[in-house]
């Protein structure tokens, strides 16, 4: 008895509850500033995105500088950011930078420059 409510469950419940937030994955430059100067990177971002579209987390990978950078939207906290330079989680906003021209770099963590990132 307690299999076929557990079958009935299954099939009245949305198979939405169960989905995993959707899922981008794209390539994209990177600089990372050390005293004035910048070094540059192609970098890997996977994003998760809520079901309305809002940025869930956002994780940067760069294998020539060796460095993770995981970012997501804590609801008490705010938007968090752990680096694998730094080690421990920190309160960071987006900041607007430039390499050079008129092109969209974004500090996502200090001294780490992203082209092309949104910011929602």
């Amino acid at each position: 008895m307690k299999f076929k409510l557990f079958l009935a469950l299954l099939v009245l419940l949305p198979s939405a509850a169960f989905a995993k937030p959707p899922s981008f994955t794209y390539k994209t430059t990177c600089y990372l500033e050390e005293d004035q100067t910048f070094y540059v990177d192609d970098c890997t971002v996977v994003e998760t995105r809520e079901k309305g579209g809002a940025l869930r987390t956002r994780n940067v990978y760069s294998n020539r500088f060796g460095l993770t950078i995981k970012s997501w939207f804590d609801s008490k906290q705010g938007f968090m950011t752990w680096d694998s330079h730094n080690k421990f989680n920190y309160k960071w906003e987006y900041k607007v930078g430039s390499v050079s021209g008129p092109e969209a770099y974004t500090y996502v963590m200090p001294g780490f420059l992203l082209h092309g990132v949104s910011w929602d």
